[in-house]
This record gives C-alpha cells, structure tokens and sequence, in this order.
C-alpha cells in the first residue's frame, strides 16, 4: 500500500473522533475524568519525548535553506512553534474580549487551520513531526478527542451541527492539498512547527487534567506508558 493511504487512514482516524468525541461530553463524570487524564498524560508526553527533540532536528534542516535569505531568523522553526502557540493563546483568552459567535467562529478558523497543516504534514513520509506515522496518530487523535470535549463544551450545539463538519472538511482538505502541492523541505519543516506549537499551546490549555473530578492515576500512567512506546519503539 502507498504511503499516502496509510496517511488517509491517519485522517479518518481524526474525522472519527470529530465524529464521536461527543459520546464522551454524555459519560459520567469519573469516566470521562479519567479518559481526559489519560489523554493529557499521553499528549504531555507526545510534547516532551517526540516533539521537540524534533524541533531542533527541523530548524537545522530550515537554517540551511532560510538563513542566507533571512540572516537574522536564526531559529525559523522555533519563530512558527511560538506562532503556533500565541494563535492557540488568543483563541483561549478569546472569551474575555468575544462573545457569542465571535468567540466560534475565531476558535473554528483555528482549529480549521490546524487541521488543515495535519491533514497536510502526514502526507509527507520525511516529515520528522508526524513520524512514525502511527504514534504521531494516536497523540493527535487524543489531543483532537480533548479540543472536541472542550469545544462541544463551550458552543454546544453550533459546534455539533456546523463545526465539527468543518473541522473534518479541513482535514482532508489537507490531506488533499498533500497530494498535488509539494513544498520544499523547510516550508514542511515550517508547517509541521506551527502545529507543534498549536498542540503545546492546547495541551497546556487543555490536556492538563483540570476537569473534577479527574484520575491523576490515569494520567501518570498514560505519560509513563506513552513514553516508554516513544523512547522504545518511535523515537530514532
């Protein structure tokens, strides 16, 4: 099979849990405590083991092509990771100076942007960020499972209705663009920055086990576990 439809895979798996993530809003608060904890041990792990160890791989890879024409942009991948990170802060402080469907739609264009560059970026089998392909799937499947439960939280039935719809679109909207438009090494490494700062951003937001009640149990041991995955089998 073709590495793109292993990366398509990859994007049904996130339309899915667009899809379902709502069932987990219903379920008791120990259950979904615990499902939350575990996500954010895993998504905390994700940033620390595997993503930015890859940061620094990836803008020795931009310096080489960038840095003759922006000399004083010497670390181009961290400048989009703090992009990335400050869009995602704005979207979160967003309900002190938004309301109503400001708030929405501001959270919905981010969020549609995000998924856009991850159906994007797994398209590309060299992308140091989403590889391996399969842990890079479960890390942002629960990290997508987490923004849906707040999302569906904070706008209720215009995210059930209308925006999940949107996110999905904007995934294989990228994993579309992945096919016929192929950009140079370091505007890839660029990209899959943006995304690394958007998911550190989200998951000090909201993967961090803040919901009560919540299993600190349940997130030590996703991290410890997930690492261990990482540092054995998917970190090289």
């Amino acid at each position: 099979m073709q590495y793109h439809w292993f990366a398509l895979i990859s994007v049904i798996i996130f339309a899915l849990v667009h899809i379902c993530a709502k069932f987990a809003y219903k379920l008791d608060g120990i259950i979904h405590g615990k499902l939350l904890s575990a996500g954010g041990g895993v998504a905390i792990a994700y940033v620390f083991i595997d993503l930015l160890p890859k940061l620094g791989e990836s803008d020795q890879i931009v310096e080489k092509s960038i840095l003759p024409i922006f000399p004083y942009f010497e670390k181009h991948v961290y400048l989009m990771a703090l992009a990335g990170f400050l869009l995602f802060f704005i979207v979160g402080q967003s309900r002190s100076y938004l309301e109503g469907n400001g708030r929405f739609w501001l959270s919905l264009l981010s969020y549609a942007l995000f998924n856009f560059l991850v159906g994007y970026a797994v398209v590309d089998k060299n992308d140091l960020e989403v590889q391996p392909l399969a842990l890079f799937t479960i890390a942002i499947a629960l990290h997508y499972f987490i923004n849906d439960f707040t999302l569906t939280k904070e706008h209720g039935l215009i995210y059930e209705k209308l925006g999940k719809w949107l996110l999905i679109a904007s995934l294989f909207f990228g994993w579309f663009a992945g096919l016929w438009i192929k950009l140079p090494e370091a505007a890839v490494a660029l990209v899959s920055a943006f995304i690394g700062g958007g998911v550190i951003m989200n998951v000090t937001r909201h993967e961090l086990p803040q919901d009560s009640p919540h299993s600190l149990g349940a997130f030590l041991l996703a991290s410890f576990v997930y690492a261990f995955i990482l540092l054995t089998i998917g970190v090289h």
